[in-house]
């Protein structure tokens, strides 16, 4: 790029004209990616594409970013300015740009918007320094985008982070499960958080045991609510019971205001079980305990999905209410009355 070329190129940059300003960004970016640029050459021509796409409509910056992006001899100053564009422009950029660098990674984590960290986050080959920035604020669809790539580096700190937030979040939960770089350790906690029917793949796959992971379940399940409140949780439904009030309806009642301790003392009396023995009951498989509960209790099958979403909510319940977990609801429904239901619970809960 002779200093000819520089002086003109320059010079029509500062066009006020909008169209001749975007063919102008087009025609510089395909002069650029024509062939490869010397070192001084580059520079100049970094300056000049900045200046150009600052005056650029978004088309025309899409174009400069897709044959950017792919050049390997693109200058650095504009793939950083574009990676910073609207998400439209940035994406492209960086998606595919080998020309950003780390530092370039660590400001777009730290200092970009939400979309541009999620797609920074799904980027091939990510190193520990710029996922372990992007998991800082613990977002859900970030940590979900991360625990998707399995090319990127995670460090235990964030794998920590992901398992904090994945007890409120199933699909992050499941993509975690589907890495194959966890520890046993983060395995087997990541597991107790798992619907039933991903179990016995992560015991396979991790090598996990069995009899562990289902001690932990029962045992966080049985800690899950505190002394206090379950205290206060079963005074009321004993004077519930007292009042002559306590029915199906009264345990709806309280599932539907949030009150999971007087939901689990209310279906457990009506089922004809302890607290425990429910709580055990459901950890291990929810959605058959949960419909054996509402037939026990002899609830309207119309209650089910009412329940199934609070305690999903609630982190009861890891399966959401489709295909599978739908079917197998249907047939607790469809072969068991009240009496057997009771019984086979019971027998769900024997471990506590």
């Amino acid at each position: 790029m002779t200093s000819n070329a520089v002086h003109t190129i320059t010079h029509l940059a500062r066009l006020r004209d909008p169209s001749k300003q975007n063919e102008l960004a087009i025609g510089i970016t395909d002069l650029c990616t024509a062939q490869p640029l010397s070192e001084v050459a580059g520079e100049i021509a970094g300056e000049i594409l900045v200046m150009v796409s600052t005056k650029a409509n978004t088309p025309s910056k899409v174009h400069m970013a897709e044959k950017l992006a792919v050049c390997r001899w693109a200058p650095h100053s504009i793939i950083r300015h574009l990676a910073f564009e609207e998400i439209e422009v940035a994406s492209l950029v960086i998606k595919k740009s080998k020309t950003l660098t780390e530092k370039d990674m660590v400001d777009l984590a730290r200092d970009g918007s939400r979309d541009h960290r999620r797609t920074l986050a799904a980027r091939p080959n990510l190193a520990l320094v710029v996922t372990d920035i992007l998991a800082e604020p613990a977002e859900a669809p970030i940590l979900r985008a991360l625990a998707n790539n399995d090319t990127a580096e995670i460090s235990e700190n964030t794998l920590d982070i992901c398992l904090t937030v994945a007890k409120d979040n199933p699909k992050l939960r499941e993509a975690l499960a589907r890495r194959h770089d966890l520890s046993t350790e983060f395995a087997t906690q990541l597991c107790i958080m798992l619907p039933e029917n991903w179990r016995e793949e992560m015991y396979r796959r991790f090598g996990l045991d069995k009899a562990k992971v289902e001690k932990l379940t029962i045992e966080t399940a049985l800690s899950a609510t505190s002394e206090s409140k379950d205290e206060e949780a079963a005074k009321t439904v004993a004077d519930a019971i007292e009042a002559g009030r306590l029915t199906g309806d009264f345990a709806l009642t309280a599932i539907k205001a949030g009150n999971i301790p007087v939901f689990d003392h209310a279906i457990a009396h009506l089922c004809s079980i302890t607290p425990a023995q429910w709580r055990v009951a459901l950890a291990m498989n929810g959605v058959r305990a949960a419909a054996m509960a509402c037939q026990a209790a002899e609830l309207n099958r119309g209650a089910y999905p009412i329940i199934h979403k609070a305690l999903m909510k609630a982190g009861r319940i890891h399966q959401v209410l489709e295909g599978d977990a739908m079917t197998a609801a249907a047939n607790v429904f469809r072969m068991y009355g009240a009496d057997k239901a009771s019984k086979v619970l019971r027998q769900m809960g024997s471990r506590s």
